[in-house]
C-alpha cells in the first residue's frame, strides 16, 4: 500500500496528470462559491425562514428556556453558557463536516468525467504493455452512486441520535462519508480497468490494500482544501492497484 501511495505522489509531477489534478479544484471553487452564496442569500432573505411558524415557535421556546435557566440562582448563568457553548460547538463541527462533504461530492462528480484519461495516463507512464477492458457505462455508474448515496442517507437518518453524542457524531459522519468515497472511486476505476467478473472478485470492503489506501487519502479531506484534490489522487492510487492486478494476472 505504501509503495502505491508513494508512486501516486510521484505521479503528481507529470504534466499529463498535474493539470487534471487542478481542474476539479478550479471548477469546484466556482460551483461551490455560487451554490453557497446563492443558498445562504436565499435562506437569510426568505420569508420562509423569517416568518415560518415553526421557526418562530422554536425561537420563542428557546428564549423561554434560556430565561428560565438564567433565573436559577448561581448556576443558571453557568448552565446557559455551557449549553450555548456546546450547541455552538456541535453546529460548527457538523457544518464543517457537511461543508467538506459538499466540496468533496462536487470534486467527485468532476473527477468521474476524467477517470478514463487519468487511468490511461497512469498506464502510459508505468504500465505501457498492459491492456485493459472495463465494463458498464457512465449512466450506470451515476445510477449506482445515487442508489448507494440514498442508502447512506437512510443510515444517516436512522442514526440521527448519534449526532448528539460528542465525538461519536464526528466518527459516524466521517465513516458514512468514507463509505461513499470508497464506493464511488472503486466503482469508477473498476468499471474502467476491470471486467465485471474481475470487479466482483475484488470489490469487497475487506480488500485491505485499496481500502486502507483510500481511507488514508479520505482522512486528509478533514482539511476542506484537500477535498478538491482527493478524488484525483484516489483515482491515481486505485489505477495503480488495478493495473498491477492486471499485470499479476498476465504472469
Amino acid at each position: 500500500m505504501l509503495s502505491l501511495l508513494w508512486k501516486t505522489l510521484l505521479d503528481l509531477k507529470h504534466p499529463a496528470i498535474l493539470w487534471r489534478l487542478f481542474l476539479p479544484f478550479l471548477i469546484s471553487m466556482v460551483l461551490v462559491s455560487i451554490l453557497g452564496y446563492s443558498f445562504f442569500g436565499l435562506l437569510l432573505t426568505s420569508d420562509w425562514l423569517t416568518q415560518n411558524t415553526y421557526v418562530v415557535e422554536m425561537n420563542a421556546a428557546a428564549d423561554s428556556v434560556e430565561q428560565w435557566l438564567a433565573s436559577i440562582p448561581v448556576v443558571g448563568a453557568i448552565l446557559v453558557w455551557t449549553i450555548l457553548s456546546l450547541f455552538t460547538l456541535f453546529v460548527g463541527i457538523v457544518s464543517f463536516l457537511l461543508g467538506s462533504y459538499l466540496v468533496l461530492i462536487v470534486a467527485l462528480i468532476i473527477t468521474a468525467f476524467m477517470t478514463d484519461s487519468l487511468v490511461k495516463a497512469v498506464r502510459d507512464i508505468h504500465y505501457p504493455s498492459v491492456e485493459y477492458q472495463g465494463h458498464g457505462s457512465f449512466f450506470g455508474l451515476i445510477m449506482k452512486m445515487l442508489g448507494y448515496g440514498v442508502f447512506l442517507l437512510l443510515l444517516l437518518l436512522l442514526g440521527v441520535p448519534l449526532l448528539f453524542i460528542p465525538l461519536v457524531n464526528i466518527v459516524w459522519l466521517w465513516f458514512l462519508g468514507f463509505l461513499f468515497f470508497r464506493y464511488a472511486i472503486f466503482l469508477d476505476v473498476g468499471q474502467v480497468v476491470l471486467s465485471d467478473q474481475e470487479f466482483q472478485a475484488v470489490r469487497s470492503l475487506w480488500q485491505s490494500t485499496p481500502t486502507l489506501g483510500l481511507m488514508l487519502i479520505y482522512a486528509l479531506t478533514v482539511f476542506p482544501f484537500v477535498s478538491f484534490f482527493a478524488p484525483v489522487i484516489a483515482v491515481i492510487f486505485l489505477a495503480h492497484w488495478a493495473l498491477q492486478l492486471k499485470v499479476k494476472q498476465a504472469i
